[in-house]
């Protein structure tokens, strides 16, 4: 038979696994970004002009998932998490 401390201990294994393969993507994602700033020098480097002439983090992004207001250097949204 299966005391409640064991099913207690059941459910909780469940949930963090199922919390942390909803987190893989987002993680991931912040790893690449940060192996992406360290490729290019590290944060601290002014952006490059794109075809405009204009830096890329002069201007604020708007998130396509939730509309939140985001600053140009980020690559994920502020409020949702999601790629901008």
């Amino acid at each position: 038979m299966v005391s409640p401390g064991q099913l207690y201990l059941l459910a909780v294994t469940v949930m963090a696994l199922v919390a942390l393969a909803a987190a893989a993507p987002v993680l991931l994602g912040i790893a690449r970004e940060g192996r992406e700033r360290l490729r290019r020098g590290g944060p601290d480097l002014p952006a490059e002009p794109d075809e405009s002439g204009e830096s890329a983090d002069s201007s604020d992004h708007c998130c396509r998932h939730c509309g939140a207001e985001n600053e140009g250097e980020f690559a994920y949204c502020r409020e949702c998490a999601g790629p901008l």
